[in-house]
Order: C-alpha cells, then sequence, then structure tokens
C-alpha cells in the first residue's frame, strides 16, 4: 500500500467523527486562553496516528491562527536522550537553529545523564518557547506515542506541562495503554488526573466497517463480511484496511473461516521470531495450533518447552503472548490480532503435523481431539472418518450440530470413498443449518445443488431454504423430499424431513401444518431423540396456534420430563416461552427465554439461541425493562449478523425499531426499521414484524395514515378466526390506526368481528387491548361515558400484572379521547399517569405528547397531583393571549407540521385546526404560517 493510501485525512472519518469534534473542542478552548491537555488512548492499530494526523490537517487548515509543534515516539529513538525534545524544538516555525534567548539547541543523545538541573533549564526553555509562541496565536503541540518517547524529554515534558498555565496551549498525546508502564510514574500520574481530558479509541462496529469498505475501497461489503473482519481484527482500523486493501474482493463475497495475517503482520511476526529463542519459537507454534484451547498446560505440553514461563517472560518482552488468567483457567494468548494466523501460515507442513498430533495428546473435548488428528492427517483414512462417525452420532443425540457438522467435514475429506465423502458432506451442511451457521451452509449451496437427486438433498436445500426465509423454494424442496422418502426402509431420514416440514409451518404460522408434521415426525421416532424432541418443541405452537390452548400448555409439560439437561432442552425452553409470553404468563417466559440463549456450554443451535435471544427481546420490552432490550438487541444484532440468519432479522429488529422510535431516536430507529424489512415471497413469521416494526415508528411520529398503510396487509396475512390464532397482537394498533384516520365505522366493524371470535381461555393482555380499541371507537363516535367505561375496563384487566409499556398506551389513548371530548380533569389525571409511565420507560417521543395533550387540555405540565384547570396561555410573554388548543395548534405548525398531521397529533378534526389557526393570526397579526413560525416562542 502506497504511504499516501491511508492518509491522516480520510480514515478518522469512519467511526472517529466524535473524537474529533471533541479534540476541536478542545483546541476552540485553547485559543481562548485555557491550556488543555488530551490524551487520545487506545490499542496498536486503533487508528492514533490516522486521527492524530487528521486533526493536524484541520489545524494547518485553519491559518496563522493555530502554531503546531510535533514529536513522535520511536523504538529506536528511545536511547536517544532528548531525541523527542528536539523534534519539538526544531519544529519551531520560524526555522531558527536557536531556542529562546539564544540557547544553542541539543543536539539528540549529548545529554545522556539529564540532572534534575539540566531537565529543569530544559523545561524552562521550552515552557518560554511555548509561551513565545502563543503570544501571537494558539500552539498546538502534539506527541505520538509518547510512551515511545526518551525518558529525559518525558521528564522536560512534565515539567512543562505544570508550569504552563493560562495559556494558547493545547496538548494531545497518544498512548497505548498496554505501555502505560513505560512512562515515569510522575508524567503518568499527571496524564491520570482530572486535569487532562481521556479519548478512548473504540474499536470500530461493523457498519463502520462497511463504510470504510465503501468509502476508501468501494466494496460492498455484507454484514456477514463486516462482522467477520471486525471478530478477526478486534476491530482495530490498521489490520482492517491492510486486510481490504490486500486480499481479492472476491474474498468478501462469501463466508470465510479465518482470515490470513496481513502483510505487515507476517513481516513483524518473522522479524520476532528470527530475532526470538527457540523456546519462544516453539511456545508460540504451539498457541497458534492449539488455538482457543492454549491452556498452559497444553502449551508446555505441545510445546516441549521446560522452562514455560522464561519464554511467556520472553514473549511478553517482544509483545507477541501474553498470559490471561481467569479463576477457571490460565491461557496463553497473542497479543496482536493475526499474529496467530502469521505464526501459524509459516509452519513447515511436517512440523505442524508433529505439533497437532501431540496437542490431540493433551486437549480435553474428544472432538477437539478429532480435530487434531484429522488436521495432522493429510491424505485418507477411514478409520479416523469412522471414528468420527462414531462422535457424530452422540453429539447428534444431544442436538450438538455444530460439533456435528464440524466432524461430518473432517470426515468426508477423510473418506477414501466418492459416494461416502458426498454423503457426509451434505449431511455436514444440515447439521451446520441445524447449529445456525447459515453463511458457511450457504457457502456450500451450490455444491449440494450439483449433486444427484436424493431425499437428503432436496431435505438439506428445503432446510436451507426455510432458514433462509425462502418460503416457497422451501416448500417444495421439503415437499419433494418427503415425496422421494420411504418412513418404512428409514424411518429416522423421513423423520428428519417431517422436522423440516414443522420448521416450515412454524415460520408460516401455520398450525395444522404445525401440528400434522410434528405428530408424523414423533411417530418415526423414539422419545429423546433429536428429530422427536425439535418436533415435540414446536408441536405446542401448533396446538395454540389452532386454539387448543390447554393441550398446548400439556404438551409443553411432557416435552419437559422426556428432555435430558443438554443442548436439546435448549429447543423444548424456547417453544414454552413463546407460549408463555403469549399467554401473558411473561416471568415465565423471561426465564425460559434466557435459559434457551447460552449456547457455549452444551453446544446448542445458534438458531435456537438467537431466536430465543429476540423473543428475549421483546419480552423485557414488554415487562418495562427497556435499556436491558436495547442491550439484548445489540449483543444478538452481532451474532445474527454473522451468522446470516434472515429468518430471525425482522423480529429482532423490530423490537429495535419500536424502542428507538419510542425513546426518539429517529435515524436509529429508522435503520432498524430498514433491517427489518423483507422481500415479497418471505414467511408470515418475517413479514408480520416487519411491517409493525414500520407501524409502530409512523404511529409514533403520529403519521397514523402511514401506520395504517403498512397495518392494512396483516388484515390478509395474519388473520384470527375461530380456527386460527394470531400470534401476534396487532388488532389494537390497526383499530386505532382507522379511528385516527377518521375511519371510525370500518374499524368498529372490523372490531365487532374480532371481538366475536371464539377464545378457549381469555387472556388478560388480549382483552385490555379489545377494550381499549372498544374505547377508542366509542369516543370518536360521541359517547364519551362509555369510552371512558371501556378504558377503565382496559386498564383493569392488566391490574396484578407487570406491563408498564401497555398500560401507558391505554392511558395515553384514554386521556387523549377524553380530552377531545372535554373531560379536562379526566383527561389530565390519566395523562399525567402516561406521563409518568412513560417517563419511567424512557419513550421521550410520548412524554413530548403527553405534554401536549396536557397543554391542548390547558394544564399545566409542571404541577404535581391532581392539576387544575388552567387559563389562557401565551404565546409570546408580552403577546396576546392563546388559548390552551391555540398554544398546542401553534406550536405543532410553527414547527413544520401540516393541518393534517397536526390533527392527527392532537386527535381533532382537520377543520378544528383550519379554525384555531385563523383565530391565532388574527390575535398575533400575522397571515402565514412562516410569520407564526417566526413569531411563536413557548413559553417555559
Amino acid at each position: 500500500m502506497t504511504p499516501g493510501h491511508h492518509s491522516g485525512a480520510e480514515m478518522p472519518l469512519v467511526g472517529r467523527a466524535r473524537v474529533l469534534d471533541e479534540l476541536l473542542q478542545a483546541l476552540s478552548r485553547a485559543r481562548h486562553g485555557a491550556v488543555q491537555t488530551v490524551v487520545l488512548s487506545g490499542p496498536a492499530g486503533s487508528g492514533k496516528t490516522a486521527l492524530l494526523d487528521h486533526f493536524l490537517a484541520q489545524c494547518e487548515a485553519a491559518g496563522p491562527g493555530v502554531q503546531l509543534l510535533s514529536a513522535a515516539g520511536d523504538e529506536w529513538e528511545r536511547g536517544l536522550a532528548l531525541s523527542g525534545y528536539s523534534q519539538l524544538m526544531r519544529r519551531e516555525p520560524l526555522h531558527s537553529s536557536k531556542g529562546i534567548e539564544g540557547a544553542v539547541l541539543p543536539r539528540p543523545g549529548t545529554e545522556l545523564d539529564l540532572t534534575p538541573a539540566r531537565a529543569a533549564h530544559f523545561a524552562d526553555t521550552l515552557t518560554a518557547h511555548l509561551t513565545a509562541l502563543q503570544a501571537r496565536s494558539c500552539v498546538v503541540v502534539t506527541i505520538d506515542d509518547v510512551h515511545l518517547l526518551d525518558e529525559p524529554s518525558l521528564r522536560v515534558l512534565l515539567f512543562a506541562l505544570r508550569r504552563i498555565h493560562r495559556q494558547k496551549v493545547l496538548f494531545v498525546l497518544t498512548l497505548d495503554h498496554a505501555r502505560a508502564h513505560q512512562v515515569p510514574s510522575g508524567l503518568l500520574d499527571l496524564l491520570n488526573s482530572h486535569r487532562v481530558d481521556h479519548l478512548r479509541l473504540e474499536p470500530l462496529e461493523a457498519e463502520d466497517v462497511r463504510e470504510l469498505a465503501r468509502r476508501r475501497f468501494s466494496l460492498d461489503l455484507g454484514s456477514t463480511a463486516a462482522h467477520g473482519l471486525v471478530r478477526h481484527t478486534r476491530g482495530m482500523p490498521q489490520p482492517i484496511v491492510e486486510l481490504l486493501g490486500e486480499l481479492p474482493p472476491e474474498t468478501w463475497q462469501s463466508w470465510f473461516p479465518s482470515l490470513p495475517a496481513s502483510s505487515r503482520m507476517l513481516a513483524r511476526v518473522r522479524g520476532v521470531l528470527e530475532a526470538s529463542s527457540e523456546q519462544l519459537v516453539h511456545v508460540a507454534e504451539a498457541v497458534a495450533v492449539l488455538g482457543g484451547a492454549a491452556t498452559t498446560d497444553a502449551v508446555g505440553y505441545v510445546s516441549g518447552v521446560d522452562s514455560l514461563v522464561d519464554a511467556l517472560d520472553e514473549g511478553h518482552r517482544v509483545r507477541l503472548l501474553r498470559l490471561a488468567v481467569d479463576p477457571t483457567q490460565a491461557l496463553v494468548e497473542f497479543v496482536a490480532p493475526g499474529a496467530a494466523e502469521a505464526v501459524y501460515g509459516q509452519l513447515p507442513p511436517s512440523r505442524g503435523q508433529r505439533l497437532h498430533c501431540r496437542a490431540a495428546d493433551v486437549v480435553p473435548q474428544e472432538g477437539d481431539r478429532l480435530g487434531h488428528r484429522a488436521a495432522a492427517t493429510l491424505g485418507v483414512d477411514e478409520d479416523l472418518a469412522a471414528e468420527l462417525e462414531a462422535f457424530v452420532r452422540r453429539r447428534a443425540q444431544v442436538g450438538a450440530w455444530s460439533d456435528v457438522a464440524t466432524a461430518l467435514f473432517a470426515a468426508s475429506r477423510l473418506s477414501p470413498s466418492p459416494v461416502a465423502r458426498s454423503q457426509r458432506l451434505l449431511r455436514g451442511v444440515d447439521a451446520l443449518v441445524a447449529s445456525g451457521n447459515i453463511a458457511q451452509a450457504q457457502m456450500w449451496a451450490a455444491a449440494v445443488e450439483d449433486m444427484p437427486p436424493s431425499p437428503l438433498r432436496s431435505s438439506v436445500l428445503g432446510y436451507l431454504s426455510t432458514a433462509s426465509g425462502h418460503n416457497n423454494t422451501a416448500r417444495t424442496q421439503l415437499e419433494q423430499a418427503w415425496a422421494d422418502s420411504d418412513p418404512e426402509r428409514d424411518p429416522a431420514a423421513a423423520a428428519a424431513v417431517a422436522q423440516r416440514l414443522v420448521l416450515h409451518g412454524v415460520a408460516s404460522w401455520d398450525g395444522p401444518t404445525m401440528g400434522r408434521w410434528a405428530e408424523r415426525a414423533m411417530s418415526l421416532t423414539a422419545p429423546g431423540t433429536p428429530a422427536h424432541i425439535e418436533s415435540a418443541a414446536i408441536y405446542g405452537l401448533g396446538l395454540y396456534a389452532q386454539g387448543r390452548t390447554v393441550e398446548a400448555e400439556q404438551s409443553y409439560a411432557r416435552a419437559f420430563d422426556q428432555v435430558a439437561e443438554n443442548a436439546q432442552k435448549q429447543r423444548i425452553q424456547m417453544g414454552s416461552a413463546w407460549l408463555a409470553l403469549r399467554t401473558d404468563r411473561v416471568e415465565t417466559a423471561l426465564v425460559n427465554f434466557e435459559a434457551a440463549v447460552p449456547t457455549e456450554q452444551r453446544g446448542g443451535s445458534l438458531r435456537i439461541s438467537l431466536w430465543a435471544e429476540a423473543w428475549l427481546a421483546r419480552t423485557q420490552l414488554t415487562l418495562g425493562d427497556w435499556d436491558t432490550a436495547a442491550a439484548t438487541v445489540s449483543r444478538a444484532a452481532v451474532r445474527l449478523e454473522t451468522s446470516r440468519m434472515p429468518l430471525i432479522r425482522p423480529l429482532l429488529y423490530w423490537t429495535a425499531a419500536e424502542l428507538w422510535s419510542m425513546r426518539g431516536d429517529w435515524e436509529r430507529a429508522r435503520r432498524y426499521v430498514s433491517l427489518a424489512a423483507v422481500q415479497p415471497g418471505t414467511y408470515r413469521a418475517m413479514q408480520v414484524p416487519s411491517i409493525l416494526a414500520r407501524a409502530r415508528f409512523h404511529e409514533a411520529r403520529a403519521d397514523y395514515a402511514s401506520a395504517l398503510e403498512a397495518l392494512e396487509a396483516l388484515v390478509e396475512i395474519d388473520p384470527w378466526t375461530k380456527d386460527r390464532v394470531s400470534f401476534w397482537p396487532w388488532q389494537d394498533t390497526y383499530v386505532n390506526a382507522l379511528v385516527m384516520t377518521n375511519r371510525v365505522e370500518e374499524a368498529d366493524r372490523f372490531l365487532t368481528d374480532f371481538e366475536a371470535v371464539p377464545r378457549e381461555r381469555a387472556v388478560p393482555s388480549d382483552q385490555a387491548r379489545i377494550a381499549w380499541a372498544r374505547g377508542r371507537i366509542t369516543a370518536a363516535q360521541g359517547d364519551p361515558d362509555a369510552a371512558r367505561d371501556q378504558f377503565e375496563s382496559a386498564l383493569g384487566h392488566l391490574r396484578g400484572l407487570q406491563r408498564p409499556y401497555l398500560r401507558a398506551r391505554i392511558s395515553f389513548a384514554f386521556g387523549q379521547s377524553m380530552r377531545r371530548a372535554g373531560k379536562r380533569g379526566v383527561a389530565s389525571s390519566v395523562l399525567h399517569s402516561a406521563r409518568d409511565l412513560y417517563d419511567s420507560l424512557g419513550a421521550a417521543t410520548y412524554v413530548e405528547r403527553c405534554d401536549r395533550e396536557l397543554q391542548a387540555s390547558g394544564v399545566d405540565v409542571g404541577l404535581a397531583g391532581d392539576p387544575a384547570e388552567a387559563g389562557p396561555v401565551s404565546a409570546d410573554r408580552a403577546g396576546p393571549e392563546l388559548t390552551a388548543q391555540e398554544r398546542a395548534v401553534a406550536e405543532l405548525v410553527a414547527t413544520g407540521a401540516t393541518n393534517k398531521e397536526a390533527a392527527q397529533t392532537l386527535f381533532v378534526a382537520e377543520k378544528t385546526v383550519q379554525y384555531h389557526l385563523t383565530r391565532i393570526y388574527r390575535k398575533l397579526g400575522i397571515r402565514s404560517r412562516s410569520a407564526l413560525a417566526a413569531r411563536y416562542r413557548p413559553t417555559a
């Protein structure tokens, strides 16, 4: 890469805007006479130098108002006394070879033994130099890699920092905290004091990497590739830029198990190893072979090094290896991302083979032992393949599909028979899908399609299509797989196909399909086997979808009795939690979703884990734990995008879009609405949450017409009838949108039909939704007393349930309807209750809307308790009085709302808004909306 290719002017603009802005703010304060010291910290490769270069370029662009003095620490110059100091002094803008008052500047290396008196002299010289310069303009002093500066210069710098006050000077120092011990304690104490601002460069996120790839390399990186690159580089910009520039563009278009080291890292590692002892080389090679299983005991055995501690000390000194100790184990790790790949890549084949053989003798997990043996085998080996097959059978019994997939791919490579090789490959892809690694499975799709037709081939392709969200394709392939199956001859294979059709049924939310195929799969298998348990996990949902709630609960009770404490239990926990969430046992759902998420200790399915995590976020939103819900979404999003699992994306991002819409972060909310979007022909389990994400976004913005436009599709897509129960409660939102867009009769017809649907068991939250929807309609029909009864009934259904979000929604609609009906006392009380609930959730959007409703009621929102009836208020403290309604209209129109938007927000007729505007214009002596915007100032 050419030296100018990643100049500082480009790099920090990606993921570094906030830090750059804070640097510029510090510069502004310094220009006003306040000495500023900023420490820019981050590990090697985090972009400190690039950001500093960009900042300096902006300083230079500021013209003569800023003078720059720069120095950079260097490993090779640390032994040259005052080399850093001389960099600062010789870069004086007047290009003088002398310092202040004609003193000759010291040459680097001449003051090898700097006494305190001499250090004070040079510090005074530097201080005087800066004082003289800042008299003309602001001075920016930057020291890159301050931890690599020679110690005499650091002592001089410490003296100067302590003596410069109330001057136009900004110090910017970059520091690698891992090497902070190389900085003298006095300076380190100062840098950690309250007088110093600390700006830490965090790792880049996947979206930052995608933007960087587009802008720097014209690469359109997918989410999976971006997350993989972040994982490989730990989000460090330097190796990210290097790999994006060095690897062929096609690298990023498909799944990759790992990435190579960059050229720089290869050269660095090669240089370190060539200069290292034989013991350190052997230890580094052992760590590279062992990977995540590199415990100290394993490293000692595989490397054959007697004095492991001495080798680790050497590795620590050259910053190649580190020892990570926690309460359960001590692991040896490489310090820099890419170093493991660099070391492993330079291993001669014979050496690697021997190390893998030794590793197979010491690693504790059977799968790891077999993996090392397979890595040490260069040709075919049917005996080892047979051992892998036996391992596959044991791990499949407990649903550890990731282990199964890895072992099957290894067995496929070792198989001497082409037929066995293909069959094991097919089963390996099938296990990948079961484990949730859709990105890797999709990489094998073309190879699978090229294989001869067979029930297994069709089943694998159908399974992959289901997990990828391709509804019609999945159905065709799975039906073909079943047609070609022979349940009598091979019941296990037929049961596997039936279980795939069960998954297809739940993604379609088709109760009869779920039930029929689950029963068939369970009839072909024994209790406790994978296909039986995986079908039982969905069977209860199929019963519920047909309105058979009691039977559904009984089926999960039986399933829990049959499943062992292994990865298969994850599926039962997840399925039963779905049912619990939908039947108002939300706290039970929370416990089971949380239990279904972890996969690391029991080798469970990432797909099931992510599905559970997406529903967990929804559960946390329902219970009012919104901060935790936001954290759950962020955590799950990384794993979801890495695995490339579109079937689950809309569900997860529906919750995120709704949460951030309610909190008023519109940019983030729009992004999640976009991420939740799906193409036509996808599953109902994808379409419904995608639509709800859009609808809730528009509803939060009081754009009920757009919300209704989104929701109308659900009447056809997700009906609730006597034979079919919808899983997604959207009907009240739909009625609300109809009422708010003046389609009251249509809302009445829809809700009347919905109320008439028979239900096996009353669900309190469903009853509350029906009641508040009826209250909306009744209020719009002009019967506020009957509406009040409905709203109070809705809140009564929630008594004893922790549902702050739903209670807030009902209370807001209640108060808004009563305010429109002129019931100001009731409206103010209920709206205050809604406001408190929304405020506790951090729902700033609706806190603001509650305030607006209270203002429209003539209520002082700053008063606690039962507010008194408020008198007229003023748009301008010295101007004419406006009524509460006029003030609310003026505030909306002045901020750009159309008459229609203001009417929808205030739940009044559009003609009413126009009437109020006419009165407002007359009172204020203006004639246009622009004049209102210029004139109107709301009172505090």
